[in-house]
């Protein structure tokens, strides 16, 4: 029997490929997954380049699916539980590499208005949060500690029951677009429903932010318009800090000249985001084994272990030193040499392909937050 786990997927493979183990591991390159490949298969590992769906399962021997994202669109749910294949996502695996993201963010921006150079120069500024989950309250979390203002909006998240942290106020999506400097969005995508958030930042959104105030968008492309973010760029300055983008990997190049920051969906590819995604997609196979096929999967957890001990941040931060903290998330996470590095791609004549490449070969970052509240 066959595990097949993309290749992008860090040290899965090495976890479960040993001796004990009488399962063989294939590894494959995400976009270019076929049917054929999964003839031998009970167990397939992806990312979000692998669309999951009827085309690609439909009579092979699959009867688990593991995505090692926060993120589970690229998966067709309605089929796996027809076919009744298990399905385990990585949800909240790079919540804190996410949040590095949009701290950067916020004090870039805050560097280009020419405000950062006092200590504490975004004390009193506010920070409007749309999506709650992992992201959205570690987004918040060191917000506060920032001294921002916290303004969150979460419908669903409160609906169920949920409470927001101490702190933050809550707020319609109307009303905080009104009322924020700062305007982050960390959703899921959710086509229909209730709670629909496809398109949810439109031009109507965009028309109510502040001149000159700054939005980001790392939660999944499509959840934005992106004509209407380039008009309100170029009509009223607003700044713009872009990771996913609609019909990746061919994405939107003139939004990405007029960007702030503009990069190429790595938000989450910090080292630990990689590896705590990797851990809990081989907790799952391990379930899936022993409860579904009455096999052991020997599983080599020092792997993991290993890998996130020689990350672990040595050093804390003052998050009241504004200058200092972004000089910091400068110097380990180097965004702005990926925006760089994206905006050179877009010259060249596949830029599709490039977008994928940067992916795929993105040097190993590390978190420098990480058990610094």
């Amino acid at each position: 029997m066959t595990i097949a786990i993309d290749e992008n997927i860090p040290l899965l493979a090495e976890a479960i490929n040993n001796e004990h183990n009488d399962f063989q591991v294939l590894r494959f390159q995400g976009r270019t997954l076929t049917k054929e490949a999964l003839r031998d298969c009970v167990a397939l590992c992806v990312r979000s380049t692998t669309r999951v769906d009827e085309s690609l399962l439909f009579q092979t021997p699959v009867r688990f699916v593991g995505t090692a994202t926060s993120g589970s669109e690229h998966i067709d749910h309605n089929f796996l539980r027809a076919s009744g294949i298990l399905f385990h996502d990585a949800k909240g695996c790079n919540a804190d590499s996410v949040a590095e993201y949009v701290l950067f963010a916020i004090l870039l921006w805050a560097e280009k208005r020419g405000f950062i150079r006092d200590k504490q120069a975004l004390r009193g500024k506010t920070l409007g949060i749309v999506g709650y989950g992992h992201i959205g309250q570690r987004v918040a979390r060191l917000a506060l500690k920032m001294g921002l203002r916290v303004i969150v909006s979460d419908p669903p998240f409160l609906d169920a029951g949920g409470e927001f942290a101490r702190g933050t106020e809550a707020m319609a999506l109307q009303t905080i677009a009104q009322e924020c400097d700062i305007l982050t969005n960390h959703v899921p995508y959710t086509l229909g429903g209730n709670y629909e958030t496809v398109g949810m930042f439109d031009d109507g959104v965009f028309k109510t932010l502040r001149a000159e105030s700054l939005f980001i968008h790392a939660s999944r492309g499509g959840i934005i318009s992106e004509s209407a973010l380039q008009n309100a760029i170029e009509e009223r300055h607003i700044f713009a800090a872009v990771d996913v983008w609609h019909n990746e990997p061919h994405i939107n190049a003139a939004l990405a000249q007029k960007c702030l920051l503009a990069t190429p969906h790595i938000a989450g590819y910090s080292h630990q985001g990689k590896i705590n995604g990797s851990q809990m997609i081989a907790r799952a196979l391990e379930r899936f084994v022993e409860r579904v096929l009455g096999k052991h999967l020997s599983v080599d957890w020092g792997v993991f272990e290993d890998a996130l001990e020689q990350a672990k941040p040595r050093f804390k931060h003052d998050f009241t030193d504004h200058q200092s903290l972004l000089e910091a998330l400068r110097e380990s996470r180097k965004f702005e040499a990926d925006n760089s590095q994206l905006l050179a791609s877009l010259a060249e004549p596949n830029a599709g392909a490039s977008f994928d490449i940067l992916r795929k070969t993105y040097p190993q970052r590390h978190e420098i937050l990480l058990g610094t509240e």
